[in-house]
This record gives structure tokens, C-alpha cells and sequence, in this order.
């Protein structure tokens, strides 16, 4: 089976395809990428066919106008940079293969697959992304409306979402020579839609629509990688740290985030490990005895040596930190990450979420104290940790796409 990848978005969309592209490998597949700019390198270097989709992300959203929590910014990115690079970039591959499968914003995928008559399975990485009552769509911020709301939310959500990319979606797949579709947000799910989420973290409602199929989690399972000497002479020192990042969120407000984290840290106590991330905050914090700035850490072994992890609410390194048995004080910033915020406190596993746009020293000081000492939460992330570590649902994914070929090819 010749398998194209086409993820597009941050790490957390990237990487969960990678060690997809490993599970596909293993089973004697061959797999090639079609992925942002920034990327590129890296995943060539785990052996893969890559080329570049013409959108460099990290800059775009590190440049001084980028603004991903602006929907006006959104709309003009989508318009005069995405979408004509998505469906340029596929009308450059070679596109001589058996199946496509998209993940994040990957807006052109199923334009494309339907123009060259090729299988399409679209990826989601939260259960928040398909239409169910238990959760409203990604960007209300609100968890715990009634099912009732969520799924009104969803039905009069649906068709303004389309709306707002019609215009941009019928555009490209005009160059394609098809027809235009009143309702693209229809064609972006494809069939199936596979939402890998950890089953404890992230259960898929019941009444999630019937293409939709859950596997747990696709954790990239790769050699121990590089710990830098300093991080681990820090994390070797008693009592543990305290981790802060987040990712790749651009805070507008970097230099004051930075500084509500070193003095939050200070204020219950503990040292600080400090990831700058795309928003570069380890630039506005000068290292001390009690704080280390760096730009990243693996999370897969630093997170289980430190005493808690304060981040954003990315699916992956929600999951990172379950695995590794911390408790987590979540700061979120924008769609899902509101999602697996209020799953952390539902399962007991961090104190109540604030959004960071509101966060300040004393608040976070408070819920990063109530994650350290309270009791319960230290015992839930400990009880939880080694059955969501023992999971990867790579295998069941790659189950399901055979299956999905298999079918089609037969008829079925």
C-alpha cells in the first residue's frame, strides 16, 4: 500500500502522523509526506519521502502579525498564503498512491483525493473535533454546557464554519476542475475519520457520527533521545522542578508569561524548567540556581522527574504528562486545548484550568501549590499513569486503514 501523509499544523498534528508513518513502515508499507515547510527535515531523517506543502508555520505564526487567536488574522491567512499553497503543493507531488490521509488544517486534502480518485481518511487527535453532545465544537471555550447546547452548538456551528470557508475551499478546487460544494466543512472529515485520543483521556462520545472510529493515542516510540547535561544535572537535584512550556503557542504576551511562571515557581518553592517554545519565552528569563531556560526538553524523559507540568493543552503533551504519572496545571490558549484542560480536572488529574490570557502570578501560584499538595491528584496521576503509558494505538490505526483499502478495493 503507497500511503500519503498530508499533515498540516503544529507539532502536535505532525508528530502523531510520523509515528503512524513507523507503524505503516513496520507492516511493509510505503509511506511519503507532504507537510509544512519546517518539518521537512526532520522527517526525513526517520527515512521518509518528504516535500515541502510551501507553508513554514513556525514562521508564520512567530512573525510579528501573526495571531492565531485572531479569526480575522485566521481568514487572512487562509486566504492569501493556505489554501493556494495546500493545492499548489499537491499539484506538484507524484499523487500515484492508494490511499491519502490528512490531519490538522489540512484544508485541500479531500478536494484533492476526490479529484484524483483516491481513498482519503482524515485524522483528528480530540474527540471535541467531530460533531457529539458531550463537547462543543473546538473554539467554544465553555466544558460543561448541556448536551443539548453542545449539540445545538454543533448543527448551527457546522454550516457558519462552511461558510466562512467556501469561498476559499471552491476557489481551489475550481483549478481542480470540480464542482462547488455549498458545505466544505463536509468534505473535511472524509470516511472514516479516525480520532487517535488516549481512552481514559479522551473517550469518543456515543453518539459521535458512525464514519467516526477512535484508536488510543499514536506515541512516536523512538530511541531515547538527547538530554542536554545541564537539564539533567538540574532534574538530578532534590526536591524535583517544576516544568513550564507551551509548545508551539505564541503568547502576545511572552515577557509577562515568562515572568508569571518564574515567580509562581518561586512563590510555592521549587525550581523551574523553563521551555521557551515558538513563543521564545526562555529570551525573557535569565537563568538562576532555581531556574533553567531552555528552548525544549523531550518530554518522554523529563516529564517523570519533574513535580508537576504547567502547559497549554496540546493533546500531546496533555497525554506526555499522563504517561508520566504528573500533575498538570493547564493554561489554555485557544480550541481543543480548553477540552483536554477541563478533561484534566474531570479525571482529577490537575487543579481547575485558567485561560492565559487572564492568568496572573497569584492565580497561577495557586494552582500550581494546589497541584503539588493536594493529595488526591498526586494519587489519581499515579493510578492512572502506567495504563495510559502501556497504550499506543498506531497498530489499531494501521489496522483500520488496511481494512479501509481492503473494503474499497472489494467493493464493500
Amino acid at each position: 500500500m503507497r500511503v500519503l501523509l498530508a499533515p498540516h499544523g503544529t507539532r502536535g498534528d505532525v508528530q502523531p502522523l510520523l509515528a503512524l508513518a513507523l507503524g505503516l513502515r513496520r507492516r511493509g508499507h510505503d509511506v511519503s509526506f507532504l507537510a509544512p515547510d519546517n518539518f521537512v527535515a526532520w522527517i526525513r531523517g526517520y527515512g521518509f519521502a518528504c516535500e515541502p506543502n510551501g507553508v513554514d508555520v513556525e514562521a508564520a505564526l512567530r512573525s510579528p502579525d501573526g495571531d492565531l487567536s485572531s479569526l480575522r488574522w485566521q481568514l487572512r491567512h487562509f486566504k492569501t498564503v493556505l489554501m493556494p499553497a495546500l493545492f499548489d503543493s499537491f499539484m506538484r507531488i507524484d499523487l500515484d498512491v492508494d490511499l491519502i490521509v490528512a490531519a490538522g488544517v489540512q484544508l485541500a486534502a479531500s478536494s484533492v483525493a476526490e479529484w484524483k480518485d483516491i481513498p482519503y481518511a482524515s485524522i483528528a487527535f480530540c474527540p471535541c473535533a467531530v460533531p457529539n453532545s458531550a463537547a462543543p465544537p473546538p473554539p467554544v471555550r465553555t466544558q460543561t454546557l448541556p448536551r443539548w447546547v453542545n449539540r445545538l452548538l454543533w448543527d448551527v456551528g457546522l454550516p457558519l464554519g462552511g461558510l466562512a470557508l467556501r469561498g476559499l475551499i471552491n476557489d481551489g478546487r475550481k483549478r481542480l476542475g470540480l464542482e462547488p460544494v455549498s458545505n466544505p466543512l463536509s468534505l473535511l472529515g472524509g470516511e472514516p475519520v479516525i480520532v487517535a485520543a488516549d481512552r481514559d483521556l479522551g473517550p469518543l462520545a456515543h453518539d459521535a457520527p458512525r464514519t467516526v472510529v477512535a484508536t488510543d493515542a499514536w506515541i512516536l516510540d523512538e530511541p531515547a533521545p538527547f538530554l542536554d547535561p545541564r537539564v539533567d544535572a538540574f532534574l538530578d537535584r532534590d526536591p524535583p522542578p517544576i516544568y513550564a512550556g507551551f509548545g508551539s503557542m505564541v503568547a502576545k504576551r511572552s515577557a509577562t508569561l515568562a515572568s508569571h511562571v518564574v515567580d509562581a515557581a518561586r512563590a510555592v518553592g521549587r525550581r523551574l524548567i523553563l521551555a521557551g517554545g515558538w513563543a521564545s519565552l526562555d529570551r525573557h528569563v535569565t537563568d538562576a540556581d532555581d531556574v533553567l531556560a531552555v528552548t525544549a526538553v523531550p518530554h518522554r524523559i523529563v516529564f517523570p522527574r519533574v513535580a508537576a507540568v504547567v502547559h497549554h493543552g496540546g493533546a500531546g503533551t496533555t497525554t506526555a504528562a499522563a504517561r508520566a504519572g504528573a500533575p498538570q496545571v493547564v493554561l489554555p490558549h485557544l480550541l481543543d486545548q480548553f477540552y483536554w484542560a477541563h478533561r484534566v480536572e474531570q479525571l482529577g488529574l490537575g487543579p481547575r484550568a485558567f485561560p492565559v490570557d487572564l492568568v496572573t502570578a497569584d492565580i497561577l501560584t495557586d494552582r500550581i501549590a494546589t497541584a503539588l499538595e493536594d493529595w488526591s491528584i498526586r494519587e489519581r496521576t499515579r493510578a492512572l499513569a502506567p495504563a495510559i503509558a502501556a497504550r499506543n494505538g498506531v497498530d489499531a490505526a494501521v489496522d483500520h486503514l488496511e481494512t479501509l483499502l481492503v473494503g474499497l478495493e472489494s467493493g464493500l
